[in-house]
């Protein structure tokens, strides 16, 4: 194979033959092509049919990272790292000042890279089999904050149409910002007050129950075709939602964009009190995951102290 013509990262491992693999990761790491080591892991992912587009994005990042510090430690680390390198470079995240939560994701990357070297048969190495994640002593409700419905309101009156049905298709459907950003007007059934999302290869789709609000705020759009709310890119829909709060005066930092689905978990359990409604509404595949907003509704303490004079 020719590697004439091909860029870094378009470096075509797919054309590579099985009983050529090691030795062509052995070259890309002597030579440092990061940007080839990086075309390895993007492949080795999709070939399995795993992660998203945006999952990649933080990939990338994370594995350049730690090839850049392993590189700059000793070559050899690569593919010959220590007992002691995934412990290491958890340190060394850590003393850059990353959250725990940062830490583990650039450790789940590192995970991933060297499973891409392992089915290269380069190597064996797996420097984090024995190298648990941080653990993050912020409980969970505290990093998963929604945005109290008063805001939601302040929003909602801000925005124009777009914006709110965008509120709306977060704040209360639960849809993740990739979901409403491709959400599509076939999709979406008015009458029956329901629409579909799609969820990653194979055309997995969900079904979700779109609220009266919802209802009207989409009806208001006046469209019937192509995307629903008309921006295709998630990047834009973040913007608005930011652009959003500053001119409300809605806090963002804490919250961002994924605190609307947040928010219609809070909602959702604070009007069933019942795990399984909620995780049916957001699409959780395990129930301990909705179990969360559980942790996150103190209604019962403040009833407690009702009527109490002290």
């Amino acid at each position: 194979m020719s590697q004439g013509g091909y860029r870094a990262e378009s470096y075509p491992w797919g054309q590579v033959k099985r009983e050529n693999r090691a030795e062509r990761l052995k070259e890309r790491v002597q030579e440092k092509d990061l940007g080839a080591l990086w075309a390895l892991l993007r492949y080795h992912q999709q070939l399995q049919g795993k992660r998203s587009a945006r999952t990649l994005t933080a990939y990338k990042a994370s594995s350049k990272a730690y090839l850049t510090w392993a590189f700059g430690r000793a070559p050899a680390l690569v593919l010959q790292p220590n007992s002691d390198t995934g412990t290491e470079y958890l340190r060394h995240l850590e003393a850059r000042g990353l959250s725990p939560s940062s830490v583990n994701a650039h450790r789940a990357a590192v995970v991933a890279l060297y499973r891409a070297f392992r089915w290269t048969m380069a190597t064996d190495a797996d420097p984090y089999r024995d190298t648990r994640g941080v653990r993050d002593p912020t409980s969970r409700s505290e990093k998963r904050e929604p945005y109290p419905v008063a805001d939601l309101k302040r929003l909602l009156a801000a925005g124009n149409p777009s914006e709110r049905a965008m509120l709306l298709l977060m704040g209360m459907c639960g849809l993740r910002i990739s979901e409403a950003a491709a959400l599509r007007w076939e999709d979406v059934d008015l009458a029956a007050g329901v629409l579909t999302v799609h969820k990653g290869k194979g055309d997995k789709k969900a079904r979700v129950v779109v609220p009266p609000q919802v209802v009207e705020g989409l009806g208001a759009l006046g469209s019937s075709s192509g995307l629903v709310l008309g921006w295709k890119d998630p990047v834009t829909l973040r913007r608005h939602l930011k652009a959003l709060c500053v001119r409300t005066g809605v806090r963002y930092a804490g919250r961002e964009v994924h605190g609307l689905r947040h928010t219609a978990g809070t909602l959702m359990y604070a009007r069933t009190k019942n795990l399984r409604a909620v995780a049916q509404h957001l699409r959780h595949s395990q129930l301990d995951t909705a179990a969360i907003y559980a942790e996150m509704d103190d209604s019962e303490v403040r009833g407690a102290f009702e009527g109490i004079t002290l």
